[in-house]
Formats: C-alpha cells, sequence, structure tokens
C-alpha cells in the first residue's frame, strides 16, 4: 500500500525535473521562450488548481504584454497564446471530469452558443477565399481562445465573491500597467508618451479607462473591507493621470465615452454621476490646457490626418467596396492592402501600405474588410448580446434591492463602452480584455438570477 501511495508523488517529481531539464535546455537556444514556459508552467499549476484562480491570473497578465515575452520561436509561439492554451486546457479537465454541475451545464444560452461557432466557422471558411490562407489559421488561433472565454468563464467564475475576485485582477492589472509606464521611460519613437506595461499608447490608454470604470465600482462595493476599497479608490485617479500621459487621442474619447455611458447607466444616482463627470471633464481639460506639454498639446488638439490613419481606412475602405458580403479572409487585411493602393484618391502616407503594412487602426472596418458584412454582424452580435446581459443584470438587481450586483454590472457596461469607443482608433478584435469583459456579462446576469430565487421565500 505505501509503495502504491508513493507512486503518484514520485511520477509527479519525475514529471516536474524533466519539465525542468526541458526549459534549461530552450533556455540556451531562446530564453524569452524559456521564461515564457516558465511562466505557462506556473499558469498551468494555477488554473488546473483552481479554474478561478487561472482566470484571475489571466485577467492580470492581460496587461502586461510588454513585461511577457511575446515571440519566440520563428514567432509561432508567444505568451498570449499560451495563456490561452493553458485555460482552454484547464477547462476542458473541469468539464470531463471536473463537479457534476460544470459537466452538465456548459452554458446557459443555447442560441449565443451557436452565434459564437458560426463566428470561429465564418473565420475558418474564410481560408477558401483568401490570399494567405497561413494568415486564416493564425487568425483562427486568436479568435478561437477568445471565443472559448465565454464558456471559461461561465465555469470557473459562479459565484459573487469570485466575480469580485476577476475584476479585482483586472483592476490590479490596470494599476501595475500605470506604475510601469511611469517609471520605465518611454522609447524615443513614442516622444515621451506613456506606454504601460501594454507595449502600445493607444492600447494602454482604453485599458487603463476599462479599469478605473471597474477600480471605482469597487471603491463603491467593497464595504467591510477598508484596505481594498481604498486601493481601487486609488486607482481611478492614477488610472486617469496614466491615460493622459499616453496623449492617445483614441485614450481622451474611450474617457469621454465611459463619462457619458456612467451617465446613462446611472439610474437613479444620475445626479452624482453627473457631476462626477463633469468633474472628470473639467480635470482632463485642465491638465492639457495649463499642465501638459506643448507637444502633447499639439498631438490632441491636432489632427493631421491622423497620422496616416486616414490614408490606412481609405484602403480598407476599398477592400470592404471589393468583397463587401465575405471579405478578403481573416488576418489577410495586410496581405492584401497593396492591391488596393492604385485607386482613384489621394494617399499621403503610402508606406503604411507598401513598405511596412499597417493593420487597420479600426477594430470594426479590419473585422469588415477581412471578414465581410456576415462576419462584422456576428461579431457585433456577440457584443451586443453581452451588453445586453449585463444591462439586464443591473436591472434585476435593483429590483431585488442587490446593490452590489447593480453597481458592478454598471460599470462593466461602462468599461465596455470605453473600449469600444477606443477600438474605433486601433484595431484590438483579439484584444483579450474586451473578451473577458464581454464574458463576464452573461456570468453576471447568472449571478444576479440565482441571488434572486435564493433570496425568494418557498411556495
Amino acid at each position: 500500500m505505501t509503495a502504491r501511495a508513493e507512486l503518484p508523488t514520485r511520477l509527479l517529481t519525475a514529471v516536474l525535473l524533466t519539465l525542468a531539464l526541458l526549459v534549461g535546455v530552450v533556455a540556451g537556444y531562446s530564453p524569452p521562450v524559456a521564461i515564457g514556459l516558465t511562466l505557462g508552467l506556473v499558469f498551468l499549476g494555477v488554473a488546473m488548481t483552481n479554474l478561478t484562480a487561472g482566470i484571475c491570473l489571466f485577467a492580470l497578465l492581460t496587461f502586461l504584454d510588454t513585461v511577457l515575452p511575446t515571440e519566440g520561436a520563428g514567432g509561432a509561439f508567444s505568451v498570449p497564446k499560451l495563456l490561452g492554451l493553458v485555460l482552454m486546457i484547464s477547462w476542458l479537465a473541469l468539464v470531463t471530469v471536473g463537479e457534476r454541475e460544470h459537466r452538465e451545464r456548459l452554458f446557459s444560452h443555447s442560441g449565443f452558443l451557436l452565434v459564437l461557432f458560426m463566428l470561429l466557422g465564418w473565420v475558418l471558411l474564410s481560408a477558401a477565399w483568401a490570399e494567405d490562407t497561413g494568415a486564416v489559421v493564425e487568425s483562427l488561433t486568436r479568435w478561437l481562445p477568445n471565443v472559448l472565454l465565454f464558456l471559461i468563464v461561465f465555469a470557473g467564475v459562479r459565484t459573487r465573491e469570485q466575480l469580485l475576485w476577476v475584476l479585482g485582477a483586472f483592476v490590479a492589472g490596470a494599476l501595475v500597467s500605470a506604475i510601469y509606464g511611469m517609471v520605465v521611460p518611454a522609447p524615443a519613437r513614442d516622444f515621451g508618451r506613456l506606454s504601460g506595461a501594454g507595449g502600445d499608447p493607444n492600447e494602454t490608454a482604453a485599458a487603463l479607462v476599462a479599469g478605473a470604470a471597474i477600480a471605482a465600482a469597487l471603491a463603491a462595493v467593497l464595504r467591510g473591507k477598508p484596505i481594498l476599497r481604498l486601493a481601487s479608490a486609488a486607482v481611478v485617479p492614477l488610472a486617469a493621470f496614466a491615460c493622459f500621459l499616453t496623449v492617445s487621442r483614441g485614450g481622451l474619447v474611450a474617457f469621454g465615452a465611459a463619462l457619458i455611458a456612467s451617465i446613462a447607466m446611472a439610474g437613479r444616482r444620475r445626479g452624482a454621476a453627473i457631476g462626477l463627470a463633469l468633474a472628470g471633464a473639467v480635470v482632463a481639460v485642465g491638465y492639457f490646457a495649463l499642465f501638459a506639454p506643448a507637444a502633447a498639446r499639439e498631438r490632441v488638439t491636432e489632427s493631421n490626418g491622423g497620422t496616416g490613419r486616414l490614408d490606412i481606412w481609405t484602403v480598407g475602405w476599398r477592400m470592404v467596396e471589393g468583397a463587401p458580403l465575405q471579405g478578403v479572409g481573416a488576418g489577410n487585411f495586410t496581405v492584401v492592402s497593396i492591391h488596393y493602393l492604385l485607386e482613384p484618391g489621394a494617399l499621403l502616407r503610402d508606406d503604411f501600405i507598401v513598405d511596412v503594412p499597417k493593420v487597420a487602426h479600426n477594430t470594426y472596418l479590419e473585422v469588415l474588410a477581412e471578414l465581410g458584412i456576415v462576419g462584422l454582424t456576428l461579431f457585433l452580435i456577440v457584443i451586443v448580446f453581452s451588453i445586453a446581459c449585463a444591462v439586464r443584470a443591473a436591472r434585476y438587481a435593483e429590483q431585488i434591492g442587490d446593490a452590489q450586483m447593480d453597481i458592478i454590472a454598471r460599470a462593466v457596461v461602462v468599461a465596455l463602452v470605453a473600449l469600444l469607443a477606443a477600438y474605433a482608433f486601433i484595431s484590438r478584435e483579439y484584444s483579450k480584455q474586451l473578451w473577458l469583459l464581454l464574458a463576464l456579462c452573461p456570468v453576471l446576469l447568472e449571478i444576479v438570477r440565482a441571488n434572486g430565487r435564493s433570496a425568494q421565500p418557498p411556495r
């Protein structure tokens, strides 16, 4: 009996030693890949032990693209892909050999689940007419983990406490990104703009605004936990100030959209929301008018053709006109953009099409150009359905007197509005922050419904 009991321990020890040896060998060839494998093993251990903890760690690491090695093994390896793969493995283990409840209830909205898999199927089908099928496969490997986040989050976040932990990890990621950007000097090519741990000022700005919205909600609902409440409240001005330092026009659009959305979603708290929104607007205008460097002020107030965005959008719209229904194929925007360059219409920055092909710098235009009207419609259905779930959760929570979930649901909507507004200026259809918040919306509704059922007296 003793020998049998020691067998699993010995086997686990042998596996760990083998993996450690493998990481050591890989480190001699590619240190970034070795770092990624080490993080992946740690993340795998956490996620396999507790899927909720894995989702929390995932929410935190989505803000750290610069800190984590993003490419290796000839571009086939990246930590973000590895994190998504590990979460999928953990979820599969849970729904196949986990508790009976997890195995029987994959998702509560079967019709929406069909839409998700139709989106994946359309991405894969676009390989039939795409110029570069390899780019389609690469795109599919990015769409798949994001779509499966709905199932993963639904399985791993079932209670109010688990939801608060995931949102807290999201806020912690925004805090780390803001501090990292303030401590680590920005690259010279960005003219001193704060890039954060996300690496791109525009993407960082959008994420910081979303993190500030969630942090404000946590500061309002974490009663009885003064330290966490104070920490959440401190994140709000810090993230907002870091957003200003990015000098991102898209970030400022996200900031304004968040203020407007907070008023629209305030409900009976609309008076206080209007006051806070006005204060935020005054702070933003005051900073750029009185304290911001002249270069930052000029960048915010002068468009200059959007630093090439308008030319890219022109080419992108030509793609849409050329293949409006099916698009040019997933991941093929940069591949085929050069074919649409020599057409009527002046372009100021053809280097973004010829020398260094750029993405569309507009999430919705890129999805429309690559996947056509069909793909964009499916993508928008996912967004609208998720936001509708959060709005319904807020209304139901208000009806049953659950102020905590009411505020959280409204804050998630505000954060999503901020991200979606900023994504009109950057291509982020693969953004894990966006898909994580979208995936939390049906969970919000499920938790509020469960709380409502438990609060009702038995008939």
